[in-house]
């Protein structure tokens, strides 16, 4: 049985009349009787699940799709009964064993039947949970680590339970044309990105409300520009928690959709305005041909001369297997059968050969063409060129594999620094653990212009002493050969040369006006890597009686990385001498 078949044996004139508007729709839709049977099923339902019509209707939905309802499914239609919709997340299964979540909407026709519209979420519940996972290991600090938070491909921000937006990332502000003045500090709804309609304004404190409570918002919005436009963007809003599960603050995201959108609505139009759009159709980026059913090409658009680089003139007459390689002429096949069955194919992604033998990624929309009398008489092709999005789709894989390396080990040195630091008040333990994490973020800085190979020895310890490289009387003397460091190593220097100048500030040579550090850093035979710190001129320095929290972090710091440390309290000055090979 055809589906066209399945659908006009539909036990209702209602669900027919359905199920020809769910055959327009790109969304997966079916049409089921209360007892559970499936009476219509559209091609997005097919695409979804893989069942074909013939295959579903008829069927049970409940058990086809092996569906778990968040709710005992006698209540679900008692919900329908009493107020003819509903809406929740279903999982369901596949023909190919795939597991789904799906956003389903169903509301109670007047025929008794049931029409359910699903929208596959699972990549989205995907990506909010490992999100959420992400941000509960994260310490604020690192949160708001600004390379981290600006290497996302999203609109990302960060509120306040108040809703006041306290950080927003380069991508929403750079990308829109607006400045951090005049987005920070304010409630997120009265920032200008909602400012053309006060009805999202309110959709925006719903989401803020919503999520300080506890609960993710998720909605497709319009947003404006600075230079006026106005776009799409799908927006979601999570509340982040701690360790006990307390919300801490709120995290809105968005993805500008505004071409899929667009996309999709041109699609939809496309065969009811096929012949008013000759001449766009002429100057179009993409490849736009047409075919009839034979497979032989009628018309062939400038974008097809630029993307397989035949001309119309040699084109058209010839077999669409012109462009098509040898072993996906059984795909060409399948296509021309399907659209002699009046289906649309949409988004096949595949691939084709240009004139001199290239291969070229694609996108194919394919839809039937039919004569005044409806008839199918051939196919309309549009063919876009994806080459560039798969390479980007493979770099931001690549790019998320090292994002996640590189997260996990400046949380790993986060989380060394806080367990080796004490002090004998609050204040002055906020204030070690604060300035141990800004030489970590100091050197993660040079880390950025080397694409994290490492960094300059001479560049972390000016990084450090910095303050004291200004005096005109040579108070910090830095002498060394070029050493580039592995990010491992830098981390560890940057951190020791951190701790010594702290202690020559509050102690050494730096806590007067006549001391003076020499720093000076060379490699022996072995290829190790011999630094030494000497201070001069300041207090007298008598040894500690116990080793101090910082000799302490110097010395595990070094020795994790195989390293060793001597302390030399010479009366007229510390000096230390680190060995490490890197």
């Amino acid at each position: 049985m055809t589906r066209q078949s399945a659908r006009s044996n539909a036990p209702s004139a209602g669900a027919a009349r359905a199920a020809d508007l769910l055959s327009l729709s790109y969304e997966p839709m079916f049409i089921w009787r209360l007892d559970g049977a499936i009476e219509s099923w559209n091609a997005g339902a097919e695409r979804l699940y893989g069942f074909s019509a013939d295959e579903a209707v008829g069927r049970v939905s409940h058990t086809l799709l092996k569906t778990s309802f968040p709710v005992e499914l006698a209540e679900l239609t008692s919900e329908l009964l009493n107020g003819r919709v509903w809406s929740g997340e279903l999982r369901h299964t596949c023909k190919d064993g795939r597991d789904l979540i799906v956003d389903s909407r169903m509301q109670l026709l007047s025929d008794g039947t049931v029409l359910e519209v699903n929208r596959d979420v699972t990549e989205i519940r995907a990506y909010a949970a490992a999100q959420s996972d992400l941000m509960r290991e994260l310490s604020t600090v690192a949160a708001k680590f600004e390379a981290l938070f600006n290497q996302s491909g999203i609109f990302a921000g960060i509120l306040d339970l108040q809703g006041y937006l306290q950080e927003a990332n380069d991508l929403s502000l750079e990308g829109c044309g607006y400045t951090r003045k005049q987005v920070l500090g304010r409630p997120f709804w009265e920032t200008p990105w909602w400012r053309g309609s006060e009805q999202i304004k309110a959709r925006i404190r719903v989401a803020t409300a919503q999520a300080a409570a506890g609960s993710a918002f998720r909605e497709e919005l319009r947003y404006w520009l600075a230079d006026g436009r106005e776009r799409i963007v799908d927006f979601a809003m999570h509340p982040i928690r701690d360790a006990s599960g307390t919300v801490m603050f709120l995290h809105p995201t968005g993805l500008d959709i505004t071409e899929r959108k667009t996309a999709e609505a041109a699609l939809r139009d496309s065969e009811q305005h096929w012949r008013w759009n000759a001449a766009i159709v002429e100057s179009n980026e993409d490849a736009i041909v047409s075919k009839n059913l034979d497979g032989i090409i009628r018309s062939w658009n400038a974008g097809a001369e630029r993307l397989f680089e035949y001309t119309a003139d040699e084109a058209v007459g010839q077999p669409i297997t012109l462009i098509i390689p040898q072993e996906r002429l059984d795909e060409e096949r399948e296509i021309l059968a399907r659209i002699r069955g009046g289906e649309r194919i949409d988004h096949l992604e595949t691939v084709r050969r240009r004139k001199h033998g290239g291969l070229v990624n694609v996108a194919l929309t394919v839809s039937p063409v039919k004569d005044a009398d409806g008839a199918i008489v051939g196919a309309s092709k549009i063919a876009r060129d994806i080459s560039e999005q798969k390479r980007n789709q493979e770099h931001i894989r690549v790019l998320a594999r090292e994002a996640e390396h590189r997260s996990k080990n400046l949380l790993a040195n986060v989380a060394a620094i806080v367990n080796l630091s004490r002090s004998d008040t609050p204040e002055g333990l906020k204030e070690a653990i604060n300035g141990r994490i800004r030489a970590l973020s100091n050197v993660h800085s040079l880390f950025v212009e080397t694409r994290w190979s490492g960094a300059e020895l001479l560049a972390i310890a000016r990084q450090e002493l910095a303050p004291y490289l200004g005096d005109d009387d040579g108070r910090v003397r830095i002498a060394g050969e070029e050493t580039l460091l592995e990010p491992g190593a830098a981390q560890a220097l940057a951190v020791v040369l951190h701790e010594l100048a702290t202690n020559a500030t509050k102690y050494g040579a730096l806590s007067d006006t006549s001391g003076v550090i020499a720093l000076t850093w060379s490699r022996d035979e072995d290829g190790k890597l011999l630094l030494r710190w000497s201070e001069t001129g300041g207090p007298r320095v008598q040894e500690p009686e116990r080793q101090g929290f910082g000799s302490r972090l110097i010395e595990r710091t070094i020795g994790q990385l195989g390293g060793t440390t001597r302390f030399d309290w010479r009366r007229e000055g510390l000096v230390c001498e680190v060995t490490l090979r890197a």
